[in-house]
């Protein structure tokens, strides 16, 4: 639906920059049949061409998404602190080192209204790892480190949703030991 959605506004925008552009050049002497069987008048038709390029621009540049910084704000005894999200997401994507089980760590911290902080992680495990014990050793771990490292204390939930099991790659070993010495 979205590459629809894509091709939509791609189209539409084309076709109003072309329009926008015809009309324009109607009006510069270059003589288009579309100029005259529209909008009769040299004015008219300037204006409108303006306004249908401006408004293609202002468009595209007001669509263009802004991804504003989030920030966890809280007050200790020594005034206010503000750690950005992204910093701590970081910070805790690191902990993957600490485990030989994680492939991959992607970490997604948020926030409530009312204070409650949420962590969820994102994780690729390879094969054989025992999930459900490193699941509860990792959201331990990453209780620890908010608490001891950032000064977080207040963790509402910290939610690890595996995404992937990765087997280990052995390049020969399913193939026959005569195919081995075939292709030596």
């Amino acid at each position: 639906m979205n590459i629809l959605h894509g091709l939509i506004k791609g189209v539409l925008s084309v076709g109003l920059l072309i329009f926008g552009a015809l009309l324009l050049a109607n009006v510069v002497a270059l003589h288009t049949p579309l100029g005259d069987f529209l909008i009769t008048d040299k004015l008219g038709q300037f204006l409108t061409g303006i306004s249908a390029i401006f408004l293609v621009l202002l468009y595209w540049l007001t669509a263009i998404p802004v991804q504003e910084e989030r920030f966890l704000t809280f007050e200790n005894e020594g005034g206010t602190i503000s750690i950005s999200v992204k910093a701590i997401n970081d910070f805790l994507a690191k902990l993957a080192d600490e485990f030989a089980g994680i492939i991959r760590l992607r970490a997604d911290v948020s926030a409530s209204r009312d204070g409650r902080i949420e962590v969820r992680l994102d994780v690729s495990v390879r094969a054989g790892t025992k999930v459900q014990q490193l699941s509860q050793v990792l959201q331990q771990r990453v209780r620890e480190s908010m608490r001891d490292n950032l000064g977080i204390a207040e963790i509402q939930t910290v939610k690890v949703n595996v995404s992937s099991i990765v087997a280990a790659e052995q390049p020969d070993a399913g193939r026959p030991a005569d195919w081995q010495d075939a292709s030596a």
